[in-house]
Formats: structure tokens, C-alpha cells, sequence
């Protein structure tokens, strides 16, 4: 499976309901492992970001930590992954 565009990542992000959530493979060569994307589901309270990010060595890792990144805004957390050279994993 090719690599995944940012604006892909976009695309995909802003479909996604509370429930589901997008999860990719980087590249080795910058540092290897899955990342999680999910809607946060607390997104209308105080202070809370709309999307949430997890990064480790696999799902479960990265599951397991807070989340590495959040943000309103797709276009931050699709750039990071993009820079990365990810694979979407079904």
C-alpha cells in the first residue's frame, strides 16, 4: 500500500465520528511504530481539543500513554503523520 498524502489524512480525519478512528504505520527511518487519530468524544468541554493523537510500537503501546498530540485543527496532526512517511493500516 502507498504512502498516504496529508491531504488524504485530512480527508479521513474529518469523516470520523466519535466511535471510529484512523491508524497508521511510519516509516522505520522515522522511528517506526502505529499512530492512532480519533475524534476526541469530550471535544464540547472546556479546554478539550478536538482530535487526539497516540504514537508507540504498536496499538496497544500506543493505547496505553496519553495522547502524544491533540488539536482543533486536522491540518496540524495530518502534517506530522504526512512528514512521516506513513501506510494506512485497515
Amino acid at each position: 500500500m502507498p504512502d498516504v498524502g496529508k491531504d488524504e489524512i485530512i480527508r479521513e480525519m474529518e469523516s470520523l465520528n466519535d466511535t471510529g478512528g484512523l491508524c497508521f504505520r511510519l516509516s522505520p527511518t522515522f522511528g517506526g511504530g502505529v499512530v492512532i487519530i480519533e475524534r476526541n468524544p469530550s471535544h464540547g468541554e472546556k479546554g478539550q481539543k478536538k482530535y487526539l493523537m497516540w504514537w508507540g510500537q504498536d496499538e496497544m503501546k500506543a493505547k496505553a500513554k496519553g495522547a502524544f498530540l491533540s488539536s482543533d485543527k486536522a491540518k496540524n496532526l495530518a502534517s506530522w503523520v504526512a512528514d512521516r512517511a506513513p501506510r494506512l493500516l485497515a
